[in-house]
């Protein structure tokens, strides 16, 4: 009666919902993830003009740690998407279908978290490198003096100014840390739909 079909609209709502929102986020992080990869793959190519320690094999690391962790939470996304599928086909209850979403909001959550801070400690390493760099007195370095310069006086120097280099780091890692947030959001919002699907009790 009144109730199969209310429960049949917000299994259809929450399917709905769970699609749109699992391909806007899986765009998003797509988009930023590669766009993060191909930055920090391009500054490790050309980094062996440079003895930057901001540019360093531990930042590359962090950097790729973050990008693998966001490319987890993008097939996990995809998996949302699946997720709706099966809600549409009408075979799960309503407090099932509450529990596979609140066990994908969760999961995802934690995944987002966990990729949001290792990106976080490496982009404080990255700054704090960059800070040391300005405090002594290195400031800014065209780039064509990366590989121009030749001797140990030009390595010294260039390892003591901010490079280009440095900069495309810092955009990768704020590239994962925006794909990590977007994707946090979108789980968060799908909330709204576990809370209808299975309110909690109002019973003492």
């Amino acid at each position: 009666g009144a109730s199969c079909a209310y429960v049949h609209a917000a299994l259809e709502d929450t399917a709905a919902a769970l699609r749109r929102t699992a391909w806007m986020s899986w765009w998003t992080q797509v988009v930023l993830s590669t766009v993060s990869a191909v930055i920090l793959l391009f500054a490790r190519s050309v980094g062996g003009y440079s003895s930057s320690k901001v540019s360093s094999p531990p930042s590359f690391f962090v950097g790729g740690v973050g990008i693998a962790l966001s490319v987890t939470s993008i097939f996990w996304t995809w998996g949302g998407a699946r997720l709706a599928s099966r809600l549409r086909r009408g075979r799960t209850s309503r407090v099932q279908a509450a529990n596979l979403l609140r066990r994908s909001v969760t999961f995802g959550t934690a995944l987002n978290l966990a990729g949001m801070l290792v990106t976080l400690l490496g982009l404080f390493a990255i700054i704090g490198g960059l800070a040391t760099k300005v405090l002594t007195g290195g400031g800014l370095m065209p780039f064509g003096a990366m590989a121009g310069g030749g001797g140990g006086g030009a390595a010294s120097i260039v390892a003591q100014t901010v490079q280009p280099l440095d900069i495309l780091v810092v955009q990768a890692n704020a590239n994962t840390l925006l794909s990590h947030f977007s994707s946090l959001v979108f789980s968060l919002y799908l909330t709204r739909y576990v809370r209808r699907l299975d309110p909690p009790s109002t019973e003492d």
